[in-house]
């Protein structure tokens, strides 16, 4: 659930001691003990076999990679900020979960930061064409205000509809009949959200759009959860909407929306870094390790020969 509320690349703790220099020659002990020691080369030896060791080895080198070239845009501040949020949003359960994805605190911020230094190089290296740019903006909706009754069958929605109809206060049956815990308190309302959001299911957003301010949905809304396959039948009633702002306006939350939205898909990711990669002229030296970026060299030669066909 962690990783994929985060969606962030993570750099596995228990490999973090990997030692990325010359071991030639190194006897260096990084244990002792009366039944013998374990030196840095033979760690290095071992270490450099498993797939977690390979990919801190990966990101370590993507890290330097992207840093040197879009480093200036990524802010220690913004990083903070992202890590604050997490931090907040599990509370007394945040280190816990930390350790149960096999992650620090330091390990954390790092994979936060890798994370950021893609979405920079991701942006910096996207031609965003007038065309792409208007098609989004005519995708997008503004913010919403919305409030919703949730029920667990489609009778009792339809029950709530005619009780609407009837002269009903919304945020009274909410209270009453709603199943949203989140919500029913609150006389059903939720927190504004544009057609961005990744937390409001997308069927719910459709119905939403389509709704003028004080209109509800005069017929239950169904959404089936793909993680649980449970069904709720909502009933929705708009709030208030922001007005959408004009394209000109719009152009650099666009430009982040694309961005966003390339970000997601794990073959565009790896593609760009790989180009990145080709072009900085990475070079292995450990002949037992030349394979762990084949993985993202792949893919930008897929999405090269793809361009290519394409024209």
């Amino acid at each position: 659930m962690w990783k994929k509320v985060l969606g962030f690349v993570v750099i596995i703790a228990a490999a973090v001691g990997l030692v990325v220099y010359g071991m030639g020659g190194n006897t260096k002990n990084v244990a002792v003990s009366d039944s013998g020691s374990v030196s840095e080369a033979s760690y290095y030896k071992e270490l450099k076999k498993t797939p977690a060791g390979q990919q801190v080895l990966a990101n370590m080198i993507i890290e330097k990679v992207l840093a040197k070239k879009f480093g200036d845009d990524v802010s220690q501040k913004s990083i903070d900020k992202q890590y604050n949020k997490v931090k907040k949003q599990y509370g007394s359960s945040f280190a816990t979960t930390l350790t149960s994805n096999g992650m620090t605190e330091a390990t954390f911020r790092d994979s936060l930061y890798l994370r950021a230094l893609e979405e920079a190089a991701m942006k910096g290296t996207t031609k965003f064409t007038n065309a792409a740019l208007k098609k989004e903006y005519k995708n997008y909706h503004a913010k919403v205000n919305i409030s919703i009754i949730t029920t667990d069958s489609e009778s009792d929605a339809k029950d709530v509809i005619a009780s609407l109809k009837k002269g009903k206060d919304f945020a009274t049956l909410a209270k009453s009949k709603s199943t949203d815990t989140t919500t029913k308190s609150a006389g059903g309302k939720m927190s504004a959200f544009d057609s961005t959001s990744t937390t409001v299911d997308s069927t719910v957003q459709k119905a939403a759009f389509k709704l003028k301010k004080g209109e509800y949905t005069t017929t239950p809304v169904k959404v089936t959860s793909s993680s649980t396959g449970t069904t709720t039948y909502y009933v929705i009633k708009m709030n208030s909407l922001d007005k959408k702002k004009s394209f000109a306006a719009m152009k650099a939350k666009l430009k982040n929306i694309i961005v966003t939205d390339k970000m997601s898909d794990t073959t565009t990711v790896q593609a760009m870094v790989g180009d990145q990669l080709n072009k900085a002229k990475v070079t292995i030296k450990d002949s037992d390790l030349k394979s762990i970026l084949s993985t993202y060299y792949e893919a930008a030669e897929s999405a090269k020969s793809s361009s290519s066909s394409s024209k």
